[in-house]
């Protein structure tokens, strides 16, 4: 029987089966009464319908706020579904799948440029991901592999190239490490460090928490792989627990460089093409479009720690331009009331990680390394919130101003950088 799985976000690895005789429509969505339920906070409460008429499925956008997404494209009528293609509701990605299509993947057993493919480990916009064996070494590696509809795109396919090449010149413990990129029969393929302990995101998913410990070592070890991007001058961009990978021995390793940004002479990295990254992560510089350096990180990486210790986000909204909105004038709910009795230093940190104005929060990863080794030393001395008092802080003052109580939100369309949401999310 044909499948739905979900590949990525909260409910990663749960399947909604389309039985013979059974039901003739399926809705996907946040409402306790859909045949799929998810907790992505970017769905809709009913969000979208796959409907079957025989052999055939298709699929309906029920007037969701983010749209549904096949192959990557956004779909505006009911589209047909094909077996292996692929669906995103907000921050959920699905794949649809035959009856006799395994979940290792269609190019499982397959060899590809001297890689041998054993199964699929993920699913991305980009394409599929493999854990595969590179023969001539006998090493386990991460082959992703990208669909054939980017590859037809010979621009995608240079910048796809040139930014491989430019990750393969990184070198840190805590940087996911790029072997080798290249083509074979018209098949573009990435070739990986192969992490086998799956992702933050895994750890953190429906609404779990981690320990103090392991959250402040976590955003210890992806600080020390910002500061080896600011010596480089690369902003990543896009940094949330899905990109921070584990090993087994629980090492960190900072993964998909895909929309990083080099650093200009100036120091900063423009948006010109358009605001790219994940909303409930995203700074608010980087929300409104404006040029962004490493700080934009450090916010980032605030929010995935403020995810880790509470279980939740700081902001959610209806679509992602209210959760962007939030980002840019609302103060998050504390830390110290969602979880108490933490150390003064493990909420010193998230809260300077997070000010809204860049030059409030961490200059440099650097900085906030030390403070984040005084947070560990204060976890492991047994000091707490409670025995410590207050920890001494100011609360930070954005200096920006909200647009009026009636919600007014500014014109769509380009515009220089300087007014919010410019150039809307993609």
């Amino acid at each position: 029987m044909p499948r739905l799985t979900v590949e990525r976000g909260n409910e990663k690895g749960v399947s909604l089966n389309f039985e013979e005789g059974g039901a003739t429509a399926y809705v996907v969505g946040r409402s306790n009464n859909c045949d799929l339920m998810l907790t992505d906070y970017l769905v809709s409460r009913q969000h979208f319908k796959i409907e079957k008429s025989g052999d055939l499925f298709s699929i309906t956008d029920m007037q969701s706020h983010n749209g549904t997404f096949v192959n990557g494209a956004r779909i505006e009528a009911e589209t047909m579904l094909a077996f292996s293609d692929t669906i995103r509701a907000g921050e959920s990605l699905f794949c649809f799948r035959s009856e006799s299509e395994k979940s290792e993947g269609s190019l499982a057993g397959q060899k590809i440029a001297g890689y041998h493919l054993l199964t699929r480990i993920g699913v991305g916009g980009m394409g599929e991901v493999y854990k595969a064996t590179q023969m001539a070494l006998g090493r386990q590696v991460a082959l992703k592999i990208l669909t054939p509809d980017l590859t037809a795109d010979r621009s995608f396919v240079e910048r796809f190239l040139a930014e491989a090449r430019a990750a393969g010149r990184l070198n840190h413990p805590n940087v996911i490490g790029v072997h080798e990129v290249g083509e074979e029969n018209s098949v573009y393929f990435l070739s990986m460090e192969f992490v086998g302990g799956g992702s933050v995101q895994d750890l953190i998913s429906r609404g779990r928490k981690l320990g103090q410990l392991q959250a402040t070592e976590i955003v210890l070890q992806s600080s020390r792989a910002l500061e080896y991007a600011e010596k480089v001058g690369i902003v990543h961009c896009d940094i949330k627990p899905d990109n921070l990978m584990l090993t087994e021995a629980g090492e960190v390793r900072l993964a998909d460089l895909g929309i990083a940004k080099s650093l200009n002479e100036k120091g900063k990295a423009d948006q010109s093409e358009g605001v790219f990254g994940s909303p409930h992560y995203m700074a608010p510089e980087q929300a409104r479009g404006l040029p962004l350096d490493s700080r934009a990180d450090i916010y980032s990486l605030g929010v995935t720690f403020y995810r880790m210790l509470s279980g939740k986000v700081p902001f959610t909204g209806k679509d992602a331009k209210e959760i962007m909105e939030k980002q840019v004038f609302d103060d998050p709910p504390s830390l110290q009331k969602l979880e108490p009795g933490c150390a003064p230093m493990v909420y010193h940190c998230a809260d300077r990680m997070m000010r809204k104005k860049p030059g409030e929060r961490y200059q440099a990863a650097t900085s906030l390394i030390r403070d984040l080794e005084r947070a560990v030393d204060e976890i492991r001395g047994g000091v707490s919130q409670d025995s410590a008092g207050s920890i001494g802080t100011t609360k930070a003052t954005s200096g920006l101003h909200r647009v009026t109580s009636s919600r007014r939100r500014p014109r769509r369309g380009g515009g220089s950088g300087s007014s919010i949401f410019g150039r809307m999310f993609r």
